[in-house]
């Protein structure tokens, strides 16, 4: 009998929604929809819809939503392939996560994120909280992990369908129970998510055993009573596999102390705000069916472990909140002379701990909301600021300068968590001479790059304590329901104190760890040259990209065209399992590999199978189109700020763990460059009438700087003479004088140069170069006799790894890697790579950043630094001073390190990026 759904309107029901899946389906399930201006809405409307219908029917009394945090979680650092083969999500879905995010924090301030975990995980903590304070829980939801939580207490809603799913779906699903199921997932893998499980088993062989044994611990204790010898032999060769993997499937139910299932209170919608993001996006008839008010909406959350307090009348204008249990004494400062009174009083203190929360803490310019300042551990206050969503508080024609006399004044430090979202609202304030002297995101990046460097993350793991950030990393938006001066307290109050404390343990550390030079010659000035360029933005073609649009719409209906045509009839080019049929059933090809449950058509077997049929690339084609049409082309209109009318992308200075900064919102890393298509989408970034882009690119960085640290003597001698290093390593691959080179023998051997400085195995340069792996053996074998420097310099790299499990840059950048040693032959291979490749690539990233620093200072009175991409470097320099600036750039850039060979920098100009490069 089918479980029947929770009674509606139930008092003890906890309801969670897991957004990220939800919002994932209706992108696919949905055809696509856009606003009034152009933005993609279907998967945020299918969202919605979802989340309407959920208040219609269940009328919730605590409803929670968990969203994916979008950084590596800590199962990334258990297994690095894990969900490492799935292809970045195209922009219009990134897009739709940030609006989708925005329409939820309107439906509900319970909304939990969490870096270094997925929802699943935040979802399985709310379950066991509930279940320990007597609450059922409905999880709306549909994905095969959630399953492992369902009991008599627990449902999955699979909404779209609208299906229940309790233990006894389950059971029918996979013919095991509930407490098996975590198990059974890791016997069988996932491809999706790329988790191994036990190669040859499926989940009919998992549930057999299973029945049988009862737990993975059960199979592994009879080994020898499993009938099959087939299967036992499985079993053993991938135990590693299969515990692994059952970790990899296990939810974390303890990963956020912050969730309450018992405080999630459900007081309505704020329709408001819902109306004006509905009429935004284009929803009419859901704006149109918002009620004029919510019938049980309240004015304002109050936290449980907060005093919701308004604050007492004082001639001051400062007021004092005590909070039980968690801060000495916290003062709020509302008026001017409370802040004054409170500066005056820190003029002795070198250093100022500071968290600074704007309107919005992501965008380029947005006003200041409230400052979190602590001189101790036990004197901290928060300053709250005007703005136009709130009345109270300091106006910032009064605070600014006040500010400017207390943060600039000679003698003293700021202390922060993100120098760079700070230095955007220094900047916006006028702030330009304060002094950041530590960073504690910064400091937590250089000391355990692959960690998290959440301020919470932080404090539990320097300081042993958890702290309780109230408001998160979200941000006050216009229209929401008003958040108490009591929870600004208290949220400001513990970070500024958290920031004050970790910077007391963290400095050492760095000291210690000789990380000093990279984090205060480094990194923290940096912060500053990110926000500048961040702030300048890049002026983007929008009518270019409007014609190129219109131009692929007709290049893909070609493609589908002639897909028809090569295949004699029309099929869902979208749909793998489509094409995987015509392909190797109605084509006759031969599959390539297989996945655990079809054959690949994956973008390499493509190319392999493109020499024997014209479909492959066909496909090929349409997919690059499409992927770059709506991640580039359609999306980044819809990125223009329409103050600046420019592209604001944010250089992201903790995520990629050898140093390289990362570009998001949008991306500028993944636009290709040789590419016809690619050059076109760059043509759209353009400068400003009696302006020039000017682009200047390190040619062959890492090579150079291979050079240097192998100090290898045929690679110094090419690059001293200015030789083709591709030309002289082809000649000794293929074993013929240089003159006798051609330019696909040049190809392949550009490959095993770089294939080098990234620890690529033979079977890995045998698939980019369609070789044999006796071929591609043979290819490493003689570049080594040739770069005999380089070998040895690799091999001492690992040594070093290995004794110290940790690798460093020229400039003593560190970087750990705890799986050196690992018994898992994957996880040690996948170390020894990152090992030999981290002191070329981080150097190079060092180098690329010591240039910016540089070149922070304009070169000519109007240039300015506006995007920098992999090695490149772009400015935007008024017409007249772009000869200036081109000599200039390029001497600063060649002479920034001291290096063993010289470093080349290419430089152009143009009005386009594309010409410039």
């Amino acid at each position: 009998m089918p479980t029947a759904l929770f009674a509606p309107g139930s008092d003890d029901l906890l309801v969670v929604v897991d957004f990220s899946a939800q919002l994932f389906r209706a992108y696919h399930a949905i055809r696509p929809l856009s606003s009034p201006t152009g933005e993609p809405t279907h998967a945020v409307f299918g969202v919605v819809t979802i989340l309407e219908r959920l208040l219609k029917d269940m009328r919730p009394r605590r409803l929670a939503i968990a969203l994916d945090s979008g950084r590596k979680t800590f199962r990334a650092e258990l297994y690095p392939e894990y969900k490492a083969n799935r292809p970045a999500p195209p922009e219009d879905l990134i897009v739709q996560l940030k609006r989708g995010s925005e329409v939820v924090r309107a439906f509900t301030p319970h909304v939990w994120q969490k870096d270094g975990f997925e929802a699943d995980d935040l979802i399985a903590t709310a379950v066991r909280r509930a279940r320990e304070q007597g609450l059922r829980t409905l999880i709306v939801g549909a994905d095969k992990d959630l399953m492992q939580l369902v009991g008599d207490d627990v449902q999955l809603w699979d909404a779209m369908r609208d299906r229940v799913i309790g233990p006894a779906e389950v059971f029918e699903k996979f013919a095991v129970r509930v407490e098996q199921l975590g198990d059974l997932l890791a016997l069988m893998g996932d491809a999706s998510d790329n988790i191994p499980g036990v190669a040859g088993v499926g989940p009919k062989t998992a549930a057999e055993l299973l029945g049988a044994f009862g737990s993975l611990a059960g199979i592994y204790a009879h080994l020898a009573e499993v009938p099959r010898k087939r299967i036992r032999d499985l079993l053993v060769e991938h135990e590693a596999m299969a515990w692994l993997s059952r970790r990899l499937v296990t939810l974390a139910d303890d990963c956020d102390a912050s969730i309450d299932a018992s405080q999630c209170d459900w007081t309505g919608r704020d329709v408001e705000r819902l109306r004006t993001l509905y009429v935004e996006l284009g929803f009419t008839r859901l704006a149109q069916r918002l009620p004029k008010q919510e019938s049980n909406a309240s004015n304002a959350i109050t936290p449980a472990n907060a005093e919701a307090v308004t604050p007492p009348a004082s001639t001051s204008g400062q007021a004092t909140f005590a909070f039980a249990g968690k801060h000495e004494r916290a003062e709020l400062l509302d008026s001017t002379a409370g802040l004054v009174t409170w500066l005056d009083a820190s003029k002795e203190c070198s250093e100022l701990a500071i968290f600074l929360r704007r309107v919005n803490d992501h965008a380029t310019r947005a006003p200041w909301y409230a400052i979190g300042m602590a001189t101790s551990e036990t004197r901290f206050a928060v300053a709250l600021c005007r703005t136009e969503q709130s009345n109270t508080g300091i106006p910032p024609e009064e605070l600014q300068p006040i500010l400017r006399d207390n943060f600039t004044r000679s003698g003293i430090q700021l202390s922060t968590h993100g120098t760079k979202a700070l230095w955007l609202g220094l900047l916006e304030a006028g702030l330009e001479q304060a002094t950041v002297g530590f960073d504690t995101e910064l400091a937590g990046y250089l000391l355990e790059p692959s960690e998290s460097h959440d301020l919470g993350a932080l404090t539990e793991r320097y300081l042993g304590i958890k702290i309780d950030t109230l408001l998160g990393t979200t941000t006050p938006k216009r229209g929401a329901t008003p958040i108490t001066p009591a929870q600004l307290c208290d949220d400001a109050a513990e970070r500024a104190r958290a920031i004050y404390r970790l910077a007391r343990v963290m400095a050492p550390r760095i000291a210690d760890e000789g990380l000093e030079r990279m984090l205060y010659q480094i990194e923290l000035p940096l912060g500053r040259v990110l926000a500048r360029m961040q702030r300048a933005g890049v002026l983007v073609d929008t009518s270019h990209l409007a014609t190129m649009s219109i131009e692929l719409d007709r290049e893909i209906v070609r493609l589908e065209q002639a897909v028809v045509q090569a295949v004699g009839h029309a099929f869902n080019v979208n749909s793998p399992r489509q094409l995987e049929t015509i392909l190797f059933d109605e084509l006759g090809l031969k599959p390539i590999r297989r996945t655990k449950t079809a054959r690949s058509t994956d973008a390499a077997t493509l190319e392999v199978l493109a020499e024997e049929h014209p479909l492959p690339r066909l496909i090929l084609a349409h997919r690059q189109v499409t992927k770059l049409k709506s991640t580039y082309v359609d999306a980044l209109p819809t990125l223009v700020n329409a103050t600046t009318g420019r592209v604001h992308s944010s250089w992201e200075q903790t995520v990629a763990a050898t140093g390289r900064l990362s570009s998001i919102d949008p991306n500028l890393q993944n636009i290709p460059i040789r590419t016809d298509l690619g050059r076109s989408i760059r043509r759209a970034f353009v400068a400003p009438p009696g302006t020039q882009l000017v682009s200047a690119d390190y040619s062959q960085i890492e090579l150079r700087v291979l050079a240097h640290l192998s100090q290898d003597p045929e690679l110094l001698l090419a690059f001293r003479t200015d030789q083709d290093v591709h030309l002289r390593t082809a000649a000794a691959v293929f074993g013929v004088e240089a003159s006798d080179v051609t330019r696909e023998m040049r190809r392949q051997a550009k490959a095993v140069n770089f294939g080098v400085i990234y620890g690529q195995t033979e079977s890995g340069l045998a698939s980019a170069l369609g070789i044999s792996r006796q071929q591609a053996s043979e290819f490493i074998a003689a570049y080594y006799r040739r770069y005999r420097g380089v070998r040895d310099f690799m091999n001492t790299t690992l040594e070093q790894a290995r004794h110290g499990k940790a690798v460093r840059s020229l400039f003593g950048r560190r970087r750990n890697f705890n799986d050196i040693d690992s018994s898992n032959r994957s996880l040690r291979q996948a170390a020894e790579r990152m090992a030999m490749n981290m002191p070329i690539q981080s150097t190079a990233a060092d180098i690329l950043k010591l240039a910016m620093l540089k070149l922070d200072e304009p070169v000519t009175p109007g240039a300015c630094m506006i995007l920098s991409v992999h090695d490149e470097l772009v400015f935007e320099v008024p017409t007249e001073e772009v000869a200036l600036a081109r000599a200039r750039i390029a001497d600063i850039m060649q002479h920034v390190a001291d290096l063993a060979v010289p470093m080349l920098v290419d430089v152009g100009n143009a009005q386009n990026w594309a010409e410039a490069h």
